[in-house]
């Protein structure tokens, strides 16, 4: 990019009378001499800036249903598949033809490097406020939280990042071309953000806390362990897999799996970090996105756009309770069923997949979801450990099938044994299952199948079987950054291999 410029407040040109002589001044910046000033001031800078990033709004923010990157990353899964076309954009994510002019999902997730500038900016912003240092410091540590946080979702989609410094900031109009750091020094910078931030956050918020939704030591350590297992750092991501476990944090598991993701059980103990939603303040649109236009319960005209597809919906077991979040049969507004027998046509039927419901369906709040939408939650840390501690010592223990245990056995499925694995490959195969089962849609799949060095194999698996050409290479791990930024980048941005 050419310029770096950092929008906090809107730019507008106010004209005085003073002295018989119209004098003007401009506000498109924020004047030190007048704000920040107080902890108040402080408060509200932190809150726009570490927080405006991490939304799931309608059609705003990082983690929106239809933009966003948890939603990218599944569709360019094995199971994820939109029966929307968009001028092939669609199609092109479902079975990895995307281009970096695929703006609207590919690419959209490198736009959110600039909150890292403003969280930047707004640290300096309120060093020199006189306030209670304490909390201070506090706010301080949700800025760099927030800056590790988002880092780690960007480079997990894109590689190294873009990092301007302050001086840099602070001088918005000069022309400055910064190149992406080297991996060695992004990797460094997600973990000294997080490892700064944690150490003064508490631990965790429980609902009803005035400040639940803000950041937290658990959600630092989640980032954390998340980062160590996509950098293959196993001994750091058991170590932090056991520190979620310590009870000073207060996780733990709902006891049934569909009552998660309910309005009413929001904020429950499994959740480690999720964009808090309130109708009139900011809602998410899944129902819409996911739900068909032809499905009774819902009374709005869904528009049936994200699917599991059959192949991967047919890998869960009879039982599993799970399921029960999911639309894998129903009877039409028509009164017509649909199955897997009848599967109907169109993007309101089941032909290409069945409909990840998900979020129980709420019946006051017209085509809006208000329920919290879930980033984080103990089910996910607990498997994640259980992998990290096999994969370290290429060994099944009875401590890695336990925290398995502890999240299968709540779906309702019998608990495993040592002597249902018959390698370590083999116990790594079912926990790979069981996670894309108990996370579908909650973005992690991808995450898992390149960890695991599976993804171009399952994604070809799924290219053949839509009758799609097989073209998915190592190259898809990551994706491409944008051609308006790579141009604006005068060759000092470069684009990822293959793109």
């Amino acid at each position: 990019m050419k310029k770096i410029t950092i929008y906090i407040l809107s730019g507008l040109l106010m004209t005085a009378l003073q002295s018989c002589e119209l004098k003007s001044e401009m506000y498109d910046a924020i004047n030190p001499t007048i704000y920040p000033k107080t902890a108040r001031d402080a408060k509200d800078l932190v809150t726009s800036n570490a927080y405006s990033a991490f939304r799931n709004s309608s059609y705003d923010g990082i983690f929106n249903a239809a933009t966003g990157i948890f939603l990218t990353a599944d569709v360019a899964s094995d199971y994820g598949y939109c029966s929307w076309d968009d001028n092939g954009a669609w199609p092109r994510l479902c079975f990895g033809a995307w281009t970096p002019n695929d703006t609207r999902n590919v690419t959209h997730g490198w736009d959110f490097l600039n909150d890292i500038s403003r969280m930047t900016m707004t640290i300096d912003r309120i060093a020199g406020i006189k306030m209670d240092e304490d909390i201070k410091k506090q706010y301080i540590a949700e800025l760099r939280c927030g800056r590790g946080f988002l880092a780690f979702l960007i480079y997990d989609l894109f590689g190294p990042i873009i990092v301007a410094d302050l001086e840099t900031l602070k001088n918005p109009l000069d022309e400055k071309i910064l190149p992406r750091l080297s991996e060695e020094a992004t990797r460094k910078y997600i973990v000294t953000e997080l490892t700064e931030a944690e150490k003064y956050l508490p631990y965790s918020y429980k609902k009803g806390d005035a400040d639940y939704g803000r950041f937290t030591k658990g959600l630092c350590h989640m980032v954390l362990l998340k980062f160590y297992m996509q950098t293959k750092q196993w001994d750091k991501a058991i170590a932090e897999g056991r520190e979620l476990m310590k009870t000073e944090y207060g996780y733990g598991l709902v006891p049934v799996y569909k009552n998660i993701f309910t309005e009413v059980n929001e904020k429950n103990v499994e959740t480690i970090w999720a964009v808090n939603c309130l109708e009139g303040t900011q809602i998410h649109l899944w129902y819409p996105h996911v739900l068909p236009n032809n499905y009774a319960p819902f009374k709005n005209q869904g528009w049936g756009g994200y699917k599991i597809t059959w192949d991967f919906f047919k890998t869960f077991e009879k039982d599993d309770q799970r399921k029960e979040t999911i639309l894998y049969e129903y009877k039409t507004s028509q009164g017509k069923l649909l199955n897997e027998r009848n599967k109907g046509t169109g993007s309101s039927s089941l032909a290409h997949g069945v409909f990840p419901l998900k979020y129980a369906l709420e019946p006051n709040v017209a085509d809006h979801c208000q329920t919290d939408w879930i980033v984080y939650r103990y089910a996910d840390a607990l498997t994640l450990l259980s992998e990290a501690i096999v994969r370290n010592g290429n060994t099944v223990t009875s401590e890695a099938i336990d925290l398995l245990n502890r999240v299968r056995t709540r779906a309702g499925l019998p608990a495993y044994s040592g002597s249902d694995f018959a390698n370590a490959r083999d116990f790594l195969d079912k926990l790979l299952m069981e996670r894309a089962h108990e996370l579908y849609y909650e973005g992690s799949r991808r995450q898992d199948l390149i960890r695991d060095g599976s993804y171009v194999e399952k994604m070809n698996k799924k290219c053949a079987a839509f009758g799609q050409q097989p073209l998915v290479t190592e190259k898809h791990h990551l994706f491409p950054i944008k051609e308006s930024a790579i141009i604006e980048g005068q060759t000092i941005v470069k684009q990822n291999p293959g793109y």
